[in-house]
Formats: C-alpha cells, structure tokens, sequence
C-alpha cells in the first residue's frame, strides 16, 4: 500500500503546494502572493510592496525586501521565483543561469490578459483556495454577461464617465472601459472616440450628465474629484447614490480587484435601472 501510494505521489504534477519558498520580482505578483499564498511560504518580495500607496496586504516580518537583483535572492534559496514578462529580466535571467526556477507570469492590461495571468497563476502556484476563487467568480461573471447579450431583450445600458488623476478619463482601449461595458454601461468617452487616455473637463463632465460617475482611487490622490465633489451639481451624484470609487488595486494588479469590481459594477447598473 504505501509503494502504491507514494508512486502516485511522483506521477501528480507538480503544483504551488510543493514550492515551500517563493520570491517575487514584480509589484503585482508581491500582492498575489501576500493575498493568498501561505505566509510560512513567501521568502521576498519587492521593496514596492511596503509601500502605503501599493501595500494592500500586511508584509510578514520575515519577508526579505528585494529591489530585483538576483544577488539579493541567492542567500534566501527559493524553490520559486515569479516575475513579469518585461520587468527585472536581468535579475530573472540571471537565476536562471545559476539553476533556480523562474516563472514569467504574463501581464494583464485587458479582460483576456487577465483571465491568462490567473491561469498561469493558478498552473504556476497550485489551487490556492483565495486565487481559484478569484478565477472563478471572474469567469462566472464574464460567461453571464456574454449570455446577456445574447438574448432576445437586451438589457438597460445607462451611461457612465470615469474621472481620474489630472482630469484623466479612459476610453475603449482600457480594461477600465472592459469592465463598464462588461457590467453593462456606455462609456461616455469611448462614445466620443477616446481610445486610451483623454483629458476631460468638469464641464464637460456635468454637460455629458452620465447616469453613474467613476472616480479612480481616494479624493485626496487627485484633484477633479476632490472638486467634482463639492459642485453643486455633482453632489446629486452622491446623494442619489451614483457614483463608484474603483479601488487603486486595479491600476496595478488587476487580479485582486477586477472580479468584484466587475460585480459591484453589475449592481449599480442594476440600481439605477430599477430606480428609473
């Protein structure tokens, strides 16, 4: 019984549960790890991810904080080291040469990019009960939106205009715009033809009169929102309940934040429908 159980043992394929010290050389990978992986199993992560404007989790006191060069990472002996695709490919390459195991973890700039980077991430670490979650209830969500616009009676699509740092909007090249769409928004500035980024003033933001209004981050990070609020006219948005903050995570590490932006996106539209 135990030859047969321990010849099973050499067929699994290998999976997160057997890497028992991971190293991080990328800002995002840092909070993946720091969400969901075990303490007991993180090594080093980078310096970024003490940070108050990036730390989305708490560093545990025995994480090394790398500043990606591979010589930081040799004493720490990891069994796993994640990075990016374009960032800190000295450092990776370097490892490599000296035998460690580096996994390049693709980047996510769109829905698809980040449905890959979950996938790897899930290949790379194993089912981490938190990260397989977050794969899920991604799915799920994407899979219900594309039965929607399937249907005979397509749903109400309200408008909505997202206000960033600088006056900042995003248009129908960005993930941010993905989401609205996906949730069942318009998107005010791709209507009119952004593709990326455009600067938008606090008039034209009042004369668009979107049905939801989307500020990116905290008011004291930028500064059309911290005025916007306090317009008269924009303080309706906030009385009637029309306005959503996406959090700072999903600028810099979508796979914590997407899937339930996505679905707090998904009730607001759902409120300002019903509520005529």
């Amino acid at each position: 019984m135990n030859r047969i159980f321990l010849t099973l043992l050499l067929l699994l394929p290998a999976t997160g549960f057997s890497q028992s010290r991971i190293a991080s050389l990328n800002l995002c990978l840092d909070q993946v790890l720091l969400q969901w992986a075990a303490p007991q199993h993180i090594v080093s992560i980078t310096w970024l991810s003490a940070q108050d404007q990036y730390r989305s989790a708490p560093v545990p006191e025995h994480v090394y904080l790398n500043r990606a060069q591979a010589e930081e990472l040799l004493p720490l002996q990891p069994d796993l080291v994640l990075t990016g695709e374009y960032g800190a490919q000295r450092a990776a390459s370097r490892l490599e040469q000296l035998g460690y195991r580096v996994v390049r973890i693709p980047d996510a700039y769109s829905l698809e990019q980040l449905q890959a980077q979950l996938e790897s991430l899930v290949d790379t670490l194993g089912p981490l009960p938190g990260l397989r979650q977050q794969q899920e209830k991604l799915n799920r969500l994407l899979a219900e939106s594309d039965a929607d616009k399937t249907e005979k009676t397509k749903p109400a699509t309200p408008s909505a205009l997202i206000l960033s740092a600088n006056n900042i909007t995003y248009g129908s090249g960005m993930l941010e715009h993905q989401l609205l769409s996906r949730a069942g928004f318009r998107n005010l500035a791709a209507e009119q033809g952004v593709k990326q980024l455009a600067r938008v003033s606090l008039e034209q933001v009042i004369a668009a009169e979107p049905d939801l209004l989307v500020f990116y981050g905290g008011e004291q990070e930028f500064a059309i929102a911290h005025l916007a609020e306090r317009h008269p006219v924009l303080r309706r948005y906030l009385h009637s309940g029309r306005v959503y903050r996406l959090p700072q995570e999903l600028g810099f590490c979508p796979a914590l934040a997407a899937a339930e932006v996505l679905q707090q996106l998904i009730y607001k539209r759902q409120a300002i429908v019903d509520a005529g």
